[in-house]
């Protein structure tokens, strides 16, 4: 049996992969964080996608790290109840595994993650999988799954994980807004910055952005102070660099992996405060 037949002899019975002769984002982002719902196709569109961006697996396997040590952190604060939306594709190494017992809510836009999701959490009662538009939060947090599964009575944690990255400052401000104002008092944002640094080359920072079009990555980076200007009302509660909060050496990233335009992951947490009048 090849590889790429026994990738899935352990997964669900599921019509998530429709077409495995296309690659699709959510199965190419698992090949780089090391899961196993990918196919060859995926894996060979990461691997192009690394050849112009070779520090993408880096801090993508940054992001996953974070959102595991977030949600141990925020377990243990005492938060029962999760939101997290552009989850992606929901491996064994998510939330769930990191805050059991917890009621979760995953949600994202690709088809295949959702469908994945679907079937392998049709069995759990605390952990729900939607199809859910960044662009359209009210209709996430009217869904079904949203009002069984998160009490407002207490605080929810809402991971916002790669959302900056894709959606412009307009939706994003609507979305911090719209969870502040559902949100119950003491919640949590948690999430990872993507940001550059001075611009002292834009030519080379709109370099990057066309290369990451063309690796079917259509981002948009901001500068740490505007990414937490996006959010608010949400106020930071603590922000510290990627490498800082999981405790790596101050050289895990190079120069290199700055892409030449000062680009870094910052942790960040941000609270909504008890409203004193």
């Amino acid at each position: 049996m090849s590889h790429s037949d026994a990738t899935f002899d352990n997964q669900p019975n599921t019509s998530a992969f429709l077409d495995t002769t296309l690659p699709n984002l959510a199965r190419i982002f698992d090949y780089l964080v090391g899961g196993t719902a990918n196919f060859e196709v995926d894996r060979q569109a990461a691997e192009q996608m690394l050849s112009m961006l070779p520090s993408l697996r880096k801090w993508i396997r940054l992001r996953r790290a974070f959102i595991q040590e977030a949600a141990q952190l925020l377990h243990r604060e005492g938060f029962t109840q999760f939101l997290d939306l552009a989850s992606g594709m929901p491996s064994d190494d998510h939330l769930h595994a990191f805050a059991p017992n917890c009621r979760i809510v995953y949600s994202d836009i690709n088809p295949v993650a959702v469908s994945y999701g679907r079937s392998l959490f049709s069995d759990r009662d605390n952990i729900a999988y939607i199809r859910g538009n960044g662009q359209e939060p009210e209709s996430i947090l009217m869904s079904p799954e949203v009002l069984k599964l998160i009490h407002l009575d207490e605080p929810v944690a809402i991971g916002l994980n790669g959302l900056q990255l894709f959606l412009g400052e307009p939706h994003v401000k609507h979305l911090a807004r719209t969870l502040f104002e559902w949100a119950p008092n003491g919640s949590k944002l948690f999430l990872v910055f993507q940001t550059h640094g001075i611009l002292e080359m834009p030519q080379t920072y709109y370099e990057f952005l066309a290369m990451c079009r063309e690796a079917h990555l259509p981002i948009q980076l901001h500068t740490l102070e505007a990414c937490v200007e996006m959010l608010r009302p949400w106020h930071p509660s603590l922000v510290e660099p990627i490498t800082q909060f999981l405790g790596l050496p101050d050289d895990f990233i190079t120069p290199a992996d700055r892409e030449g335009i000062g680009m870094a992951f910052y942790a960040a947490f941000l609270l909504k405060q008890d409203i004193i009048h």
